[in-house]
């Protein structure tokens, strides 16, 4: 990643992550794009029919093979167990590793009239480490990509497999692809779950002009059965402290009559390390520069090391 990340946003949303120093990671669901997390199921079948050539273990995987009730083959098996995740809430923070980009200010500034607040990637790397939870990635778009990512993650679940069975080399081929055809259902589960991580990153190519980057928090948050609460209330009331950062418990508002799930994520304690570094007006933008400065000073930025410049965009509303 380059030394800046760059959050386009209105200048609502600029008053608010200043003064409450923290970036709003909210429902995925809820974006512009509605096959988000959903992508991932249009390569699943290409990359592990990829992958088990490679493995050199044979299985059809839209075979007629009975699991339960309107489930008949491996595929709808893996499908039924990506469906868990995908229709679950997730919440992300958006990224572009461009600043001045013009159909960022109007999709994601206002149509100009907000700003990109540069970020120090280096500072905002340090969230997943030794953290599971949440995550920052690249956006994939490449198709290639795309299926090298969930070719990793079946190598990730077929070598629990094998750990799982306690299969050795010795034995041989055959016996191992049978063993593997009654017993998919291990290398179904743990390969879901993965992949589950990657289909928050995974993305329809029109996109690619956008040069994501995205933090991301993906909880399981299942509906449980009758007997049971029916959401983990832990779950939803957990705050999270890692390498500087704080992330504040599940949260809801109303918008367009919809329920919007969110989470806080403080970087107070990095204010002082450069957390923010640059500030780049929009190219319709009627801030001044001397208003941001003025607003870094009152919530405790040091503008003296801040740069704001102005986009060099030639756009104006009318």
């Amino acid at each position: 990643m380059g030394k800046k990340l760059y959050h386009y946003c209105n200048l609502d949303t600029l008053m608010a992550i200043l003064s409450s120093k923290s970036l709003r990671l909210s429902d995925l669901s809820k974006t512009n794009d509605f096959m988000e997390r959903k992508w991932v199921l249009n390569i699943i079948e290409e990359a592990l029919v990829e992958f088990f050539n490679e493995e050199k273990i044979k299985i059809k995987l839209k075979e007629n093979f009975y699991y339960w009730e309107g489930i008949y083959s491996h595929m709808e098996y893996i499908f039924s167990q990506l469906n868990m995740y995908v229709e679950q809430s997730s919440f992300i923070t958006c990224f572009s590793q461009n600043g001045d980009l013009l159909s960022q200010w109007r999709a994601y500034a206002c149509d100009g009239t907000g700003v990109a607040i540069g970020f120090n990637s280096k500072l905002l790397n340090n969230i997943d480490k030794r953290n599971s939870e949440v995550s920052i990635e690249h956006v994939l778009y490449d198709k290639d990509k795309q299926i090298d990512e969930v070719k990793f993650a079946a190598g990730c679940a077929l070598e629990y497999f094998k750990r799982f069975f306690n299969y050795n080399e010795d034995i041989i081929l055959p016996e191992f692809n049978e063993l593997f055809i009654e017993e998919i259902e291990v290398f179904g589960e743990v390969f879901s779950e993965i992949i589950a991580k990657s289909s928050c990153f995974i993305k329809n190519p029109a996109f690619k002009e956008e040069d994501e980057v995205r933090i991301f928090y993906a909880p399981f948050l299942y509906i449980a059965t009758d007997d049971e609460n029916s959401y983990p209330r832990e779950l939803l009331n957990k705050t999270m402290r890692f390498n500087n950062f704080i992330l504040n418990p599940i949260d809801f508002y109303i918008r367009n009559n919809r329920v919007v799930g969110y989470c806080d994520l403080s970087f107070s304690k990095l204010i002082d390390k450069g957390i923010i570094s640059e500030i780049i007006i929009g190219p319709s933008s009627k801030i001044t520069k001397e208003d941001v400065i003025i607003i870094l000073e009152k919530y405790g930025y040091n503008s003296l090391e801040i740069s704001i410049e102005k986009s060099t965009a030639t756009y104006q509303i009318k």
